[in-house]
């Protein structure tokens, strides 16, 4: 009987302790830690829109003569003024490199005037104007995840306007259609995943025309200029 007791009282006692021994083992088991998940790289790829201001700034360059011959004056006038409009585009991304397309339209301030004193009309003064500039254009670039690098260029058109005064009158004023080219390069950044703003340059030659010929006169306008602007970009 004794037997029997003390058989019962140590097999007891060493499953309560084996039970005290397995909680304390497995409640130290640390919890498995919760995998951060990165963030998805940002894509540049789909179109967008947005708008964009800056300066302008470039001579006029005039040529004269006589009807049928060589010009035989030349001249240079310095032009500047302001550039702002809306662009519209879509950009396609491979890998890091990015390729586009778009198109913009602004109105522009940019002109050049030059104005003298003439006995017996008073003062005169003759001033070229840059109305609206538009371009269409291809873009290619790198990027670094939301900051993108590109080269542009393409197809440009817009309307000069020349005037003449004498006196307070009006003497002359014709305007002309012109196409061109253009160059240049930029900087984007994606500031969210819907809106990117960003600085670009552009040389911009609309070529040369003829603005005048009358009397047995000619007047050839070369027109080529810079332009820097910023913008903004709502993309989709």
């Amino acid at each position: 009987m004794k037997l029997l007791a003390l058989t019962t009282a140590t097999a007891v006692t060493f499953l309560t302790g084996s039970s005290f021994a397995a909680d304390a083992v497995y409640g130290e088991v640390p919890a498995a830690p919760v995998a951060e998940v990165a963030p998805a790289a940002f894509s540049w790829t789909g179109p967008y829109i947005g708008v964009f201001g800056g300066a302008a700034t470039g001579d006029f360059e005039y040529e004269a003569g006589p009807t049928g011959g060589d010009p035989v004056l030349g001249l240079d006038v310095s032009g500047s003024g302001f550039v702002g409009g809306a662009q519209v585009g879509y950009d396609w991304q491979s890998g890091n490199w990015v390729f586009g397309a778009v198109a913009d339209i602004a109105f522009s301030t940019h002109s050049a005037d030059i104005s003298a004193d003439i006995a017996g009309l008073g003062s005169a003064e003759a001033e070229s104007e840059l109305n609206y500039l538009g371009t269409v254009r291809a873009r290619a670039g790198y990027a670094f995840d939301r900051a993108l690098v590109y080269a542009h260029g393409g197809f440009a058109y817009g309307e000069t306007e020349q005037t003449i005064t004498a006196g307070g009158t009006e003497l002359f004023n014709e305007s002309q259609t012109r196409t061109g080219w253009t160059v240049g390069a930029g900087v984007e950044f994606a500031v969210t995943n819907r809106v990117s703003i960003g600085t670009e340059y552009s040389y911009v030659d609309l070529g040369d025309e003829r603005v005048f010929d009358d009397a047995g006169v000619f007047v050839d306008e070369d027109v080529a200029f810079h332009t820097v602007k910023a913008l903004i970009n709502v993309r989709f």
